[in-house]
């Protein structure tokens, strides 16, 4: 796959502004919130590859949902190390979310927990599949591939200051964590003045349940679920899990909008963000909302990142060749 690399840059407000406007917002939606910026505690004590999430800190959004789900570019893959090369973060640690490589995984589907060092080549990635009776399986994955969407998080993996959010019991309507976020900041900074916001992190669920989902293995699925001319997935075909957790250990990217106004077609729901379990449980997958508000409690470390690589935007590539 030949890579086409498309760059932007994003708003870089203080870490005292994005704070506070989280702080506003996440009231709104958790009964107890704390948010608060701190040097950033040792992320290897957690189980990654690096003490921190800073320096350098930049995303990446490649590919999209017809590279997954369009016949003809299913078992599209990409080299996310090669591509930390071209954007000058290949001595960095990655975090994020993404498809598994089939190639990698002997043709089968999967979800992808990237966790990764390409500074001490540490690997802690987990990839989920759907066993053989529907049951979510997950194992360590160690290749630098990943499928047809990926959204990372690059940074230098230093111990820098980070925004530490504490959440407990959810009284808003927002399951999503990461929406709530990305809700929080389009709310309360004034975006169209100074421009879109990204962030990416690692959070814990310490207590309650979640939904999440596993994609099935294209030979599991028999309906047609997705438009090509919309370019877009029009009903479910994914194997959902619920109640998930607690104990969940999540790798969050997200982004307010698109700084170019839309050009870059990033990720409709602008985040991305999957988990694996930390107390050894085949739990793991792609995050969707919590299932259990009453006792839901969350731990967070977030940054800010200040630009986007947009990688083989295939939605502009169709768009060209109709």
């Amino acid at each position: 796959m030949k890579l086409k690399i498309e760059r932007a840059k994003f708003n870089n407000p203080s870490l005292q502004i994005v704070a506070k406007a989280l702080e506003k917002g996440l009231r709104a939606n958790y009964q107890d919130t704390k948010v608060e910026i701190v040097d950033c505690p040792n992320l290897k004590k957690w189980d990654c590859p690096a003490e921190g999430i800073s320096g350098h800190e930049r995303i990446i959004d490649v590919g999209g949902e017809p590279y997954m789900h369009d016949k003809r570019y299913i078992g599209t893959e990409f080299d996310y190390e090669e591509i930390s090369k071209k954007i000058g973060s290949e001595k960095s640690y990655a975090l994020g979310a993404g498809s598994g490589a089939m190639s990698c995984l002997e043709g089968h589907c999967g979800e992808l927990v990237i966790n990764e060092n390409l500074i001490t080549n540490e690997s802690k990635s987990i990839i989920a599949q759907v066993g053989k009776n529907k049951e979510c399986v997950s194992k360590k994955y160690t290749a630098r591939k990943h499928g047809g969407l990926g959204n990372i998080f690059f940074s230098d993996g230093k111990i820098g200051k980070v925004i530490k959010i504490l959440l407990k019991k959810r009284i808003g309507k927002q399951g999503s964590l990461p929406q709530a976020i990305r809700n929080s900041l389009i709310e309360n900074i004034a975006l169209k003045e100074s421009g879109h916001i990204a962030m990416g992190g690692v959070f814990r669920i310490l207590k309650g349940s979640v939904k999440s989902h596993v994609q099935p293995d294209y030979d599991d699925i028999k309906h047609e679920y997705y438009d090509p001319k919309l370019m877009k997935c029009t009903k479910d075909f994914l194997q959902f899990y619920e109640p998930v957790g607690p104990n969940l250990q999540c790798y969050s990217v997200l982004w307010t909008g698109d700084p170019t106004g839309g050009n870059l077609n990033l990720r409709e729901s602008g985040e991305h963000t999957h988990f694996h379990s930390y107390k050894d449980k085949m739990e793991a997958g792609h995050y969707h909302f919590d299932v259990t508000p009453n006792i839901i409690e969350y731990e967070c470390y977030f940054n800010l990142a200040y630009e986007v690589y947009r990688v083989n935007n295939i939605y502009k590539e169709l768009k060209v060749s109709k």
